[in-house]
């Protein structure tokens, strides 16, 4: 079976917050950013076994600090590990702030996704082994 290290299905995904995606109290919504979360999650996943993928869990989520219109997110995920059909993904998401002199980034967001590899037929698919 074939062995992949972590830097082989690492991602990034930026998104800029836009007033469409804020709640009543003006801050992202933690749904929409889930589903930033997913997605930059099952984009790794996939990366790594090659084939489709399903989320089955998402777990340990914290929120630490809001994000706002203009805002820029930067969500990493990263393998954490693997089983026979499955690969946990860690997610951390960060806000890029601007300012006329720097630009400064703040932990916002982690989780914790399980992803379940399948087939054409939706029948679970051995992934890769993962070397650290």
């Amino acid at each position: 079976m074939k062995i992949k290290k972590v830097e082989d299905s690492k991602t990034v995904m930026t998104e800029l917050v836009l007033s469409s995606h804020v709640n009543g109290s003006g801050r992202l919504f933690g749904g929409q950013l889930m589903a930033w979360m997913d997605i930059a999650g099952a984009i790794c996943a996939r990366r790594h076994c090659q084939c489709t993928v399903v989320t089955a869990s998402a777990t340990d989520l914290n929120f630490y600090l809001p994000a706002v219109p203009n805002d820029l997110i930067v969500i990493t995920s990263e393998i954490e590990s693997v089983g026979n059909t499955s690969m946990k993904v860690r997610i951390t998401v960060e806000v890029e702030e601007f300012s006329k002199r720097e630009t400064r980034r703040k932990k916002t967001c982690s989780a914790l996704f399980t992803y379940v590899a399948i087939d054409e037929n939706g029948v679970k698919h051995t992934v890769p082994r993962l070397k650290k």
